[in-house]
């Protein structure tokens, strides 16, 4: 039996290996998402992805080595100093009703970078630092249409872009079982939108057209929340949590372009007549406030389930003063997870996790988008916690959902394998011997 755990613990540390060269080669996304046009683009999710696994249930999560950035009233209970980061490889089915169409795509992405440090050695008192993607952009449409009856047009709408945090935060606990956290952190992001016109024509020449609006924007976002953990019994507990931010605006500049252009043999483009031109013209952006709740009870070192609730405002978002086909969004989050600890053989140490969600996104064109999601995940050991003072683990999660229904223009299938590389350790430990 030791062999066996042994030699699996070896293969653990080779995946970690191959997760981290999946991280150095990570690219921009190039998912094709058509809903990514509207709003500030797909988000991301906003849970790890230990929580993740579980359905996203993370507004009442926590432990001692995890950094949960949902929440960071959980940073309080950090007692290990952990580096924690994310990676998945997401896939996208888009099915289209009319014309019928579908479309694949695939990509790798950093999901989260986060540094947790507890400032307590008894717990008490945790502080977080990372970087994180909050939404991306990426489309590429292409539409043929006819004009007058005569002439054919194609037109070609893309988009690029996307919004990321950087942020700091601490968690501390203000007495017996309820703590309470702040990030602070500076959210800033771009949105290029295009829109290219090409007459279809055999008889009279036109020049293709060129629409762009290029766009940055950029300020604070400050986020709390709450944490409370009640006693049932010796080894049962019911926590609570809940999280949120208040509506923020940001400074944000865009230029604008039209254009008529043609395409050099290098597959580059030149301005034949600049139509208008306007550069740097300033605007704000409101970024509309969320909050979320939760509920997880705990049968300690054995299992656990629990329920989120999220939504946030979206009706309230205005960019440059200019609404969006946006809807305030709402999510239910259930999921558990299992611990079959004690057992001599290494799949007795592993952590097993699944979960489910359901709701509605903040996308609305012509209609409601309905989204729902399934997830699976394993919390992996990298070594034996006997052996030194590393807790290292690799959480893996396998989502699968659908955004749309038969009714929606068009329906996206998604698919994402997570995988979150956990390494924590217990600093600053007195040697007893040189």
């Amino acid at each position: 039996m030791l062999l066996v755990s042994t030699t699996m613990y070896k293969r653990i540390r080779l995946l970690a290996l191959l997760v981290t060269c999946l991280i150095v080669k990570a690219q921009a996304q190039n998912l094709n998402s058509p809903y990514s046009r509207y709003g500030l683009g797909d988000i991301v999710p906003s849970q790890n992805i230990l929580t993740r696994g579980m359905g996203g249930i993370g507004a009442a999560y926590y432990d001692y080595s995890t950094v949960n950035f949902l929440n960071p009233a959980s940073y309080a209970r950090l007692q290990a100093t952990s580096l924690d980061i994310g990676v998945e490889l997401a896939t996208r089915s888009l099915r289209a009703v009319n014309p019928p169409r579908k479309f694949q795509a695939y990509s790798p992405q950093i999901s989260y970078v986060q540094v947790g440090i507890p400032l307590k050695k008894s717990g008490g008192w945790g502080m977080n630092i990372g970087l994180r993607p909050i939404t991306r952009i990426n489309y590429k449409i292409e539409q043929i249409e006819r004009l007058n009856g005569i002439d054919s047009m194609r037109t070609v709408y893309e988009g690029s872009g996307g919004a990321y945090e950087a942020h700091i935060g601490t968690g501390v606990t203000l007495f017996k079982n309820f703590s309470i956290g702040v990030n602070v952190g500076y959210l800033f992001g771009t949105r290029d939108y295009s829109t290219r016109r090409y007459f279809i024509n055999d008889s009279v020449f036109y020049y293709p057209s060129n629409y762009e609006v290029k766009a940055n924007y950029g300020g604070v976002l400050v986020n709390g929340g709450i944490q409370y953990t009640a006693k049932l019994s010796k080894k049962s507990w019911l926590r609570f949590g809940a999280h949120g931010n208040v509506q923020q605006s940001f400074n944000a500049r865009r230029d604008y372009l039209k254009e008529t252009f043609t395409n050099n043999s290098t597959g580059s483009t030149s301005t034949i007549d600049t139509i208008e031109y306007v550069q740097d013209a300033g605007g704000d952006v409101e970024y509309p406030s969320s909050w979320g709740a939760g509920i997880i009870f705990d049968r300690l070192g054995k299992w656990m389930i629990g329920v989120d609730y999220n939504t946030q405002q979206w009706s309230n978002y205005r960019f440059f003063k200019e609404a969006d086909e946006v809807r305030d969004s709402h999510s239910w989050h259930i999921g558990g997870q299992i611990f079959p600890k004690g057992g001599k053989t290494y799949w007795t140490n592993v952590s097993y996790r699944a979960g489910f969600s359901f709701g509605t996104d903040y996308i609305s064109v012509d209609r409601d988008l309905p989204r729902w999601s399934a997830s699976v995940g394993l919390g992996l050991p990298m070594r034996k916690p006997a052996y030194s003072n590393q807790f290292s683990v690799i959480n893996t999660t396998f989502e699968f959902g659908q955004r749309g229904d038969k009714n929606s223009a068009v329906r996206e299938n998604f698919f994402q394998l997570a995988i979150g590389l956990s390494l924590s350790d217990i600093w600053f430990i007195k040697r007893k011997y040189d």
